[in-house]
């Protein structure tokens, strides 16, 4: 049985044993043919760019009208002292003589007692009469004289004594003395009323009825309502963009368009002003030009003529010179060293512009090739001759 069971064993291990090593090679070659039937091709994988991706602007080539823009303080043209050219108690003072008042031209602001005034006045009127009488008199006893010299002496000329010739200048003289101190007189009596030949307000005021006021003891201030000025402050070398016109006969500017802009409760306003005039010397401190804007009466809306005051500051837009062939890029395009970047053949270039003028939005560019791109992206790290891409080519 043992034998048996040893010879079956022997069968087992030379039929299993190829049999083991034809299904494993089986397993290979259909394992292959499967692997070699469902293989994917390989996916090309191309190289990408990382050119930094930015936006640009093409430049386009115009005429504008050159625009410089400035600031100031709003001042009285006209801004005096009142000063009484006569002494004496005041009388009467004008209800709105009081700081922040107003008044209209030629409107009585206050009077002086005008009595004694008054009565020089008549004093020198007498006077007038007494000189006016004397020299009658004079002329009459002349007339007299000369008739009878010339009875006596019909062939002899009239010596200059006995026609009282001294006489009648010396009393025309007294005469026309008299006729001043009156006209005099009568000046006083005018200046005890004190106004201005212009619509204005009272900065200050330091008077009231019943005091005694000396001559020439200023007593207020007030100014002029109908001309306004804004001096401005701007580089000296736009002041080519005025066009001033040196002569030294006529020094002038030529009319130009200013606008000032004024900016009350929280609303803008624009008014119309014109270029008066240009200082004559720089600023101490700034080394900046002032030109001198001036602003009336009549072209202040009424209801802004109580805010529209001296002290104010306001914007000044001032419309200079008109430009031709230039390009105008926002500020942003404007980097450090005042260099703009654009793409030139696909790469970062540097460009040094030729500036005209710049505001806080814009810059003027003269000579600057049509249709340039300009970067306007900001970019962290540049470096000139960089490839770019722009977003047309995405």
């Amino acid at each position: 049985m043992k034998k048996r069971l040893q010879r079956l064993s022997r069968i087992y291990h030379w039929l299993l044993q190829p049999l083991l090593v034809l299904v494993i090679l089986l397993i290979g070659y259909f394992g292959a043919k499967g692997l070699t039937l469902f293989k994917q091709e390989p996916v090309q994988n191309n190289a990408v760019s990382y050119a930094p991706l930015v936006k640009t602007v093409k430049t386009t080539i115009e005429n504008r009208t050159m625009v410089i823009r400035g600031n100031g303080a709003i001042e009285a043209r006209t801004r005096i002292n009142i000063v009484p050219q006569v002494g004496g108690r005041i009388v009467r003072i004008h209800p709105q003589l009081r700081a922040g008042g107003y008044f209209k031209a030629n409107e009585v602001l206050l009077e002086i007692e005008p009595i004694d005034y008054q009565l020089a006045v008549t004093n020198a009127e007498s006077e007038v009469a007494s000189a006016q009488r004397a020299l009658q008199l004079e002329i009459a006893e002349s007339e007299a004289a000369v008739e009878e010299w010339n009875a006596l002496h019909a062939s002899e000329p009239v010596p200059v004594l006995v026609s009282r010739e001294p006489q009648i200048a010396e009393t025309r003289a007294s005469l026309k003395a008299a006729k001043a101190m009156l006209q005099q007189a009568r000046l006083n009596l005018k200046r005890t009323r004190i106004s201005m030949p212009f619509a204005g307000r009272v900065v200050e005021a330091s008077i009231d009825v019943g005091e005694v006021v000396n001559a020439n003891q200023p007593v207020g201030m007030v100014y002029s309502r109908e001309l306004l000025e804004i001096p401005v402050p701007i580089e000296v070398d736009q002041l080519v963009w005025l066009e001033l016109e040196a002569n030294t006969n006529n020094h002038s500017l030529k009319e130009h368009q200013v606008d000032i802009l004024i900016q009350l409760a929280g609303k803008q306003y624009r008014l119309n002003g014109r270029i008066s005039r240009v200082e004559s010397e720089l600023d101490a401190v700034s080394r900046l030009a002032r030109v001198v804007v001036s602003l009336k009466a009549d072209d202040i809306p009424r209801a802004l003529r109580d805010e529209v005051i001296p002290g104010l500051f306001v914007d000044v837009e001032l419309s200079a010179k008109q430009i031709d062939n230039i390009t105008v890029l926002p500020h942003r395009v404007l980097h450090e060293g005042g260099v703009i970047w654009i793409i030139k053949e696909g790469k970062l270039a540097f460009y040094k512009p030729e500036m005209i003028d710049q505001s806080a939005s814009d810059i003027w560019i003269k000579g600057m090739p049509e249709h340039t791109e300009v970067i306007t992206s900001a970019l962290d790290v540049i470096t000139e001759g960089m490839q770019v891409r722009t977003m047309e080519q995405q």
